[in-house]
């Protein structure tokens, strides 16, 4: 096989893990709390469950990150993170016990935490950051596409069917994933050409100046109130949709993947281009400011078809920011390194944000009423955005390497 034709096996190999990754990810999304009201779990147990979800995410990503960094192979990184998320949906099936379900949620969360950074870095190593922006919108389109037909998939078995059937599919979709993996090779050929080298281990003084530098934190900042706006919306929706419509929620709430999907599959190849064009800050204030007004419509709107609808407009800022978050966290990593423990640091920001989104919301709607959770969550999106537009720098480069020397490995990098 020539260069030419591995170097499009393995993109296209990428194209199809993006895909597959996501259609995996899809059933721990809203069908996680549809399956346990079925199962009888009082509205405490499945909020405490997700909780520890959350939790474990946010403690695992600073861990799983530099567990990404120190291991030779990104491959090898992404396969142990597949299998352990084929391994936690079993158990959502085997073992429905609040055991089973806390195990399969610390299972998930460690691996997840694992496997955005290592398909980041493989991406990275395979295309260099000039062309990333573009790289990484391809990555975002093809993963939208895989949740949205997981969605529309896993919704129509968990209504015909059984809940418990969405995680029997869940598990069975690691197999494809796995293969996808397989058919991306090593990088030896690219690599030789970027002059690559094996990065080194951080210094205390190292670590300490990159977690001070401004951009992270401002980054991780806005990210934290983003996720408090963005994180609690839809299982929020989906609770009231389980208490309210039976069966037909899984519809509804697969629906609610799928319409956003759609925008994020048409979005992510501009977002990309744009961001390279335009810089990445004006990028960022496009998607963070449709958070507030999905939330304000969400607090004035509660019947399926409109709020399908509205659910709609997150796909715009998860376009931007599935595209724009490890874009960024290459632009620090071209001077500072360790690009997975800086994906690290803001999978930290998005757990902390996440976890109390949840839990506010939850205690402003037990206390005031659901409009005003959601008029809450509006309000957190709207500083957010004001936050982007009075701390956020501009991270792009002025000339772009070939690739951060974050992701400068060894031979088997990729392998």
């Amino acid at each position: 096989m020539s260069e030419a034709q591995g170097s499009q096996r393995s993109l296209r190999g990428l194209d199809w893990l993006n895909f597959c990754v996501a259609d995996v990810q899809t059933g721990f999304g809203p069908f996680i709390a549809i399956y346990l009201t079925t199962q009888r779990w009082t509205d405490l147990a499945i909020g405490s469950v997700l909780s520890l979800g959350t939790l474990v995410a946010m403690a695992s990503q600073l861990p799983a990150g530099a567990l990404v960094d120190w291991m030779p192979s990104k491959r090898l990184a992404a396969a142990m993170a597949i299998g352990a998320i084929t391994a936690s949906a079993l158990l959502f099936v085997l073992m429905p016990s609040h055991f089973g379900i806390g195990l399969a949620e610390v299972m998930h969360g460690f691996a997840s935490c694992m496997l955005n950074p290592a398909i980041a870095a493989v991406t990275i190593t395979m295309v260099g950051s000039a062309a990333l922006g573009e790289r990484l919108g391809r990555n975002a389109r093809y993963a939208s596409l895989g949740n949205g037909v997981a969605a529309a998939v896993m919704g129509a078995c968990g209504y015909y069917f059984a809940p418990g059937s969405v995680f029997w599919l869940t598990a069975l979709l690691g197999a494809p994933s796995l293969f996808a993996l397989s058919r991306i090779e090593s990088q030896r050929t690219v690599r030789a050409r970027m002059v690559a080298t094996q990065p080194r281990r951080g210094t205390v003084a190292e670590l300490r100046a990159l977690f001070l530098d401004r951009r992270l934190l401002a980054f991780m900042v806005c990210i934290v109130m983003f996720q408090m706006a963005d994180a609690a919306m839809l299982p929020f929706v989906g609770s009231e949709l389980a208490a309210k419509a039976g069966n037909v929620a899984n519809l509804v709430i697969a629906a609610c993947i799928v319409a956003p999907q759609a925008v994020v599959a048409l979005m992510s190849p501009w977002v990309g281009r744009a961001a390279q064009r335009y810089g990445r800050r004006a990028v960022l204030l496009l998607g963070f400011g449709a958070e507030p007004v999905r939330g304000l419509l969400f607090g004035l709107v509660a019947a399926p078809v409109p709020v399908v609808l509205i659910q709609s407009i997150d796909g715009i800022s998860a376009a931007v920011i599935g595209v724009l978050l490890p874009l960024i966290a290459a632009d620090i990593a071209r001077e500072r390194g360790h690009f997975n423990l800086i994906m690290g640091a803001i999978g930290l920001a998005v757990g902390l944000g996440a976890t109390v989104s949840t839990a506010a919301a939850g205690a402003i709607a037990s206390r005031i009423g659901d409009h005003a959770a959601f008029f809450a969550l509006a309000a957190a999106g709207l500083i957010a955005t004001l936050l982007v537009w009075l701390l956020m720098p501009e991270t792009e480069p002025a000339q772009p390497t070939m690739m951060p020397p974050s992701v400068r490995m060894n031979d088997s990098a990729t392998g």
